[in-house]
């Protein structure tokens, strides 16, 4: 409120005075607004404005070149014509993006700056009482529902007297009958409700929230809850489905007059016609008028009902379904037929206007008048349009287009070339002897046309083969340009062929977390941050080998709005990536591969090596006689016994009866092999009696390790000795 309190006395010295008295057509009003541009809630906008108004639109942005505000009228032009033209070149139209760029986001929806009717200024009305505003799921598209089948939901927020808040936007959650949730982000329509359209996910029951962007709230105001009150679905399998065929799609309806309905019974793929009606078949017909209570009309043995439209002094849209049962198999609804109806049976078929025209460029679009189909309420409607009386009359933003006799075929068509940006505002009215008959009014923005403008090349430089894609970014900057946020792109990266660098456009996604997507064979970018109108185009390169761009390596940035394919842009690719040495390129994985094999050979150097059985042993006397009486020594309990780095156990025999580690001077060498035996090397001597004569022999094979037997008597020299394993 301070904030606010502060812009409005920084602005009084700049309001232009208007002359006394009143003036005939000098509406508007300019205010605050909560939100960044150009998606906005307006104080313009809000319900205690509104309700002075028969017509209210959004016209354009206003700039005193310190701060932008948001100016509504009449949809007769006179926020340019009276408020800017009149302030002495005070006050500019501004650019909602532009706006955003310079001041950000907003809160001063609160803040009426001027609000001026008919020339005389709008006193402020008194505050008013304490209300509650609550979120609602305002519809859901008729069932009975399958699982898989798209719903449309609306959401809105509302005050106590059921006046509408508009709001920025909305999420709806939808819970299974598991607990597990989704959301699905709505889109604001023209009258400030929130749409959205999902498949219902596969379970039995489905629960329904609307969670509203907070709107901007009043000192007495205050938002019941954060979401909605929960509408509960129950899900089921469809048996058949039913198609609403009368009234067919856009067809105009009398008011007050009784309206044949019909369906047909199809295959619960809604494809296939069931000829014959199943046995307890119930079908209910569920119709919804615009701003009436939905009605629920039973269905005849033959499919059929009918409906008397409620009063509609001007055209509103109405929707149609069909569902039901058939003993245990749900009939749904084969989608909703959408008719008008109105008091003289007229309607409007806009679906062939414009959302949104560029300056300079022409403008155009046929607006289809609707007739009842044959039978007595055309024949009424034929003859009070051929009446020489009936006028109509196309309305551009207050500026007459045509006035004259109601068009033969019933086809209406505006055609404009607008100078300067705003919003317009279509309507056609006829004045008959029974009453006006008029179309909503049909908005359209009119924008600045797009001028791109991007640099020639993005040089991505010398790289290293191996780096990160981080490492080699260049920003394709569209902030030379007129608009480009504005629009739809497709980038589409040529000219590759041959090289193994590829361009990624980097962004943070929905989690806030770096992303990357490649540009082959094209990307599409559905908005530009309006605040940086830079995108980022990094190089993904090779691992290992060097790389250069070829010459036919380009980046071409497409505009998708059709008016402006034209300007279609080719922006030149360049890099180098210097190639990396074997121990460079597979370091990564070289240098700890060459680490665990060291460290198991290191590993097996001391676990490789043969030990001494553990029951192997040795006994040694000075002479024959006192083997006998010699004890058997461990050899793996003897000084020195252990094996070593890569090198098997081994002991040394030495000429005193020494059994031990060193083998220096040893007599005999003890060596442990493989296989849990041992071995009999070294220079000799080396004799083995002969168990049967007693006699002494040689041992032969001494230098090539000779394998003891256990049972043999071994001489070197002086010394006896017997290996028992």
């Amino acid at each position: 409120m301070l904030r606010a309190l502060a812009a409005l006395f920084a602005l009084v010295p700049l309001l232009w005075a208007l002359p006394a008295g009143a003036q005939s057509g000098v509406t508007y009003c300019v205010g605050g607004y909560e939100g960044t541009p150009p998606n906005v809630v307006a104080a313009c906008d809000q319900p205690a404005v509104r309700a002075m108004h028969a017509k209210w639109h959004f016209h354009d942005w206003v700039t005193n070149g310190r701060d932008c505000f948001a100016c509504y009228d009449e949809q007769d032009n006179t926020c340019i014509t009276k408020f800017v033209n009149n302030s002495q070149g005070v006050w500019q139209r501004g650019n909602g993006y532009d706006c955003a760029r310079l001041y950000g986001e907003r809160h001063t929806a609160g803040l009426v700056v001027e609000h001026v009717i008919n020339g005389e200024h709008v006193t402020p009305p008194a505050p008013p009482p304490q209300m509650q505003l609550e979120a609602r799921v305002e519809r859901i598209s008729p069932g009975p529902y399958t699982a898989g089948d798209k719903v449309t939901v609306v959401g809105a927020v509302r005050d106590e007297s059921g006046a509408l808040r508009r709001i920025l936007g909305g999420t709806f959650r939808v819970t299974d009958a598991s607990g597990q949730s989704t959301e699905h982000k709505g889109t604001v329509q023209p009258d400030g409700t929130v749409s959205a359209g999902f498949s219902l996910p596969p379970s039995d029951a489905a629960r329904i929230e609307f969670i509203p962007e907070a709107p901007p709230l009043g000192q007495n105001e205050t938002l019941r809850s954060a979401a909605s009150e929960a509408q509960s679905l129950k899900v089921e399998v469809c048996g058949f489905r039913a198609r609403v065929v009368q009234p067919t799609e856009h067809e105009a309806l009398v008011a007050g007059q009784s309206v044949p309905l019909s369906a047909r019974l199809f295959d619960a793929a809604g494809q296939v016609p069931v000829a014959s009606p199943p046995a307890g078949l119930s079908l209910e017909f569920t119709v919804q008028v615009d701003g009436e209570t939905p009605q629920v009309l039973r269905a005849d043995s033959t499919l059929s009902a009918t409906w008397t439209p409620p009063a509609s002094p001007k055209p509103r849209q109405v929707r149609l379904s069909a569902g039901g049962r058939a003993g245990e198999r749900v009939v749904c609804p084969a989608g909703e037929v959408s008719a008008t109806v109105s008091d003289l049976g007229l309607g409007f078929d806009t679906s062939e206007l414009p959302g949104t025209c560029y300056v300079g460029l022409p403008c155009q679009g046929t607006v289809r008048l609707l007739r009842p189909e044959p039978g007595p309420a055309r024949q009424q409607v034929d003859a009070l349009l051929a009446d020489p009386k009936v006028e109509a009359r196309m309305v551009d933003t207050g500026d007459e287009r045509y006035r004259g006799p109601p068009r033969p075929d019933d086809r209406y068509t505006f055609s404009a070339t607008y100078s300067e940006p705003g919003n317009v505002s279509w309507s056609i009215v006829f004045q008959t002897p029974r009453g006006p008959v008029s179309m909503p009014a049909h908005e359209v923005r009119v924008r600045p046309p797009l001028k791109l403008e991007l640099p020639a090349e993005l040089d991505f430089g010398t790289v290293a083969a191996g780096s990160s894609v981080t490492t080699a970014c260049q920003k394709l900057d569209f902030s030379g340009s007129q608009g480009a946020e504005e629009h739809r792109w497709e980038l589409r990266a040529e000219g590759l062929g041959g090289c193994q660098s590829r361009p990624v456009l980097r962004f943070l996604n929905a989690l806030g977390q770096a992303d990357t997507r490649g540009l082959e064979p094209s990307l599409g970018i559905e908005a530009l941050d309006p605040t940086d109108r830079r995108l980022d185009i990094c190089l993904e390169v090779p691992r290992c080998a060097g790389d250069v761009s070829p010459d036919s390596a380009v980046l071409r940035v497409v505009p998708l709005t059709p008016e402006f394919k034209a300007q279609e842009k080719t922006v030149r690719l360049r890099w180098k990536v210097e190639g990396q040495g074997f121990l460079g390129c597979h370091g990564a994985w070289v240098w700890p591969v060459l680490g665990l094999l060291g460290f198991g050979l290191v590993i097996a150097g001391f676990t490789q090596p043969a030990r001494f059985p553990p029951g192997a042993s040795i006994r040694v006397a000075g002479s024959e006689r006192g083997m006998r009486q010699s004890a058997a020594i461990l050899l793996q309990a003897c000084p020195g016994s252990s094996p070593g780095f890569y090198r098997d156990a081994r002991l040394g025999l030495h000429g005193d009866g020494e059994v031990n580690g060193r083998t220096r001077n040893a007599v005999i060498l003890l060596k442990a092999t493989r296989g849990s035996g041992v071995v009999l090397t070294g220079l000799g001597p080396l004799e083995q009696q002969d168990r049967r004569t007693l006699q002494w022999e040689p041992v032969t094979d001494l230098a090539q390790g000779h394998v003891p037997s256990p049972s043999v008597l071994y001489r070197a020299g002086g010394t006896y000795f017997k290996v028992e394993l």
